[in-house]
Order: C-alpha cells, then sequence, then structure tokens
C-alpha cells in the first residue's frame, strides 16, 4: 500500500509540474514563435474545445513515467529519475525531429522546444524521484 501511495503522489505532484510548466513553456516563452505558423494551429477557441486531450496526454505521460521508475529506477532516487527523464526527452527530441521533417513549423521551435523539453523532464524526473522511496527489503536473516 504504502508503495502505491507513494507512486500516487508522484504523480500528482509530477502532473501538475508538467502542466504547470507546459502551459509556461508554450502559453507564454514560445508564443511568439507559434504565431509565426497560425495555419499550423487550431485557434484558441478550438484548442479550448479539445483541452481534455491535453490532459489525457499529460495524464498518460505522467503515468508511464512514474511506472518505468517504479520498474526499473526506483532505487536511485533523484539521480535516477533525473537519468530516467534525460532518456526519455531524447526519445522525443527524436519525435520532434521528425516531426519537423514533414512539418514546416520554424526550427527555432524545435531547438526551443527541445531545451525546454530537457529542462522540463530534468525537474520532473527529480520531483517523482525525490517522492518515490522504494520500501526497504527485510534481511533474510531476520
Amino acid at each position: 500500500m504504502r508503495r502505491f501511495i507513494l507512486a500516487l503522489l508522484a504523480f500528482i505532484a509530477a502532473y501538475i509540474f508538467l502542466f504547470v510548466w507546459g502551459w509556461l513553456l508554450n502559453g507564454v516563452l514560445l508564443k511568439d514563435i507559434y504565431a509565426q505558423t497560425p495555419n499550423l494551429w487550431r485557434t484558441q477557441t478550438e484548442m479550448l474545445s479539445f483541452f481534455h486531450w491535453i490532459l489525457i496526454g499529460q495524464a498518460l505521460i505522467v503515468f508511464a513515467f512514474v511506472m518505468l521508475y517504479v520498474a526499473g529506477f526506483a532505487g536511485g532516487g533523484v539521480v535516477a529519475g533525473i537519468r530516467l527523464g534525460i532518456l526519455l526527452e531524447i526519445a522525443a527530441i527524436g519525435t520532434r525531429m521528425g516531426v519537423y521533417a514533414v512539418q514546416p513549423f520554424p526550427r527555432k521551435l524545435l531547438i526551443y522546444a527541445s531545451i525546454g523539453g530537457l529542462i522540463e523532464m530534468i525537474i520532473f524526473g527529480a520531483i517523482v524521484g525525490a517522492i518515490y522511496k522504494p520500501v526497504a527489503t527485510r534481511s533474510s536473516s531476520q
């Protein structure tokens, strides 16, 4: 039960961070770059009608991250969380590069989104690593 509660707490904290960071990065810091290619994006009103897709998508990202951390990185704490975050962001950057090759958005967006994603996943991993502590195993000599 303790592992479940820790995983749930890590999920909630990481979800809140991901939501706030996503708004700050995409809605504030990169807003002007997105505005350079309005034909590629939904209007603000239309985006709001699809907002539940963002919420569900972010929940899936957080769930997968926490489960991967619990399954193979949990013994390493914050450092392991950061390592997992960096590895997953490398995969995301590769995906972003593939999308850039077929969708005409500005190269600055690729670069800034990748840098922002790396910062995001380092902090994200540190949050999960700091919250989820594995249950200490009992010594077999007891």
